[in-house]
């Protein structure tokens, strides 16, 4: 645990109970399935009402973290109410906030700035991931060239600059594979929250490609599926797609249900990419209409 937190934690009962030093007042903050589904963080009340005025005073506000990363977060504010929101879904996907994560903030009243320590939901703190890479303003890579030459000099340069090349592919392969397991655990959360049935399918090439269809869970589709009715889609804005769905069996004599007919309309308005997860929650079901909404979260 940092030094920080020692120093700093105890006595806080509630997100709302503050110590009481007025030049670096503090709350907590439990990630809820709300929180991660809305892609922002309200302010406790009280900590609005005692320090708003002055700890929100600059838009975007600072946010820095125990390793030592500092983040620029929006601020909305509305009707007495104040939340992180522009910026704070990267913070999230960066650090993989996920559900029941708690977060102690502290405001730094002489910086103007947040400091945040982050604990998962064994209230242990986390191993922060590796920083933020950073590259020199004004690099031209078309510039690099990656060739050897007999020049020793010329050489190290080349060297040097595969080596810088490199690093840039890898950080933009760990960036993408933060971002699809960002987009899992969220998926993965709402789904546990939801209150009816539901399914969960991640999107593959063959799921959004010319002839495509998407494959419902053979054990749901067992369960909640019956032959003959219609099928709607609809997502969080209230839109909805008319969908023709196929039941059959396989040789092995397993029941198989696709979404066709009415499935590329969906993907295609609704911008499914690769890697992106749904979460197809049924609403309605009777001897003809079956209805689904779908909540989409984005791996990029």
């Amino acid at each position: 645990m940092s030094k920080f937190l020692q120093q700093q934690l105890p006595g806080m009962a509630s997100s709302s109970q503050l110590c009481k030093d007025p030049d670096n007042p503090h709350f907590f903050k439990v990630v809820l399935a709300h929180a991660l589904k809305e892609q922002k963080l309200e302010i406790p009340k009280k900590f609005v009402g005692e320090y708003g005025l002055k700890a929100f005073e600059n838009n975007p506000t600072r946010v820095k973290v125990a390793d030592g990363e500092e983040w620029e977060v929006g601020v909305t504010k509305r009707d007495g109410r104040v939340w992180f929101d522009y910026g704070w879904q990267k913070f999230v996907e960066f650090y993989n906030v996920g559900l029941e994560y708690f977060l102690v903030f502290k405001y730094e009243l002489r910086s103007s700035c947040f400091h945040v320590v982050i604990f998962d939901p064994t209230a242990t703190e986390i191993k922060y991931p590796l920083k933020k890479k950073k590259l020199k303003m004004g690099t031209n890579f078309d510039d690099l060239h990656l060739i050897s030459h007999p020049h020793p000099q010329v050489g190290k340069a080349s060297f040097g600059a595969m080596k810088l090349m490199n690093n840039r592919r890898k950080l933009r392969s760990m960036t993408r594979t933060s971002e699809r397991a960002g987009a899992m655990a969220k998926a993965t959360t709402f789904q546990s929250m939801t209150p009816n049935p539901s399914f969960m399918c991640k999107i593959y090439p063959s799921h959004i490609q010319s002839g495509a269809y998407l494959n419902v869970p053979r054990r749901f589709a067992e369960m909640h599926i019956e032959e003959g009715a219609e099928m709607v889609l609809q997502d969080s804005d209230g839109r909805t797609w008319g969908v023709t769905y196929y039941s059959y069996l396989t040789p092995q004599m397993k029941r198989r249900v696709e979404l066709r007919r009415g499935w590329r309309k969906f993907f295609v308005d609704n911008d499914l990419k690769v890697a992106d997860f749904c979460v197809f929650e049924m609403i309605r079901k009777s001897s003809t209409t079956i209805a689904f909404k779908v909540d989409i979260f984005r791996a990029s």
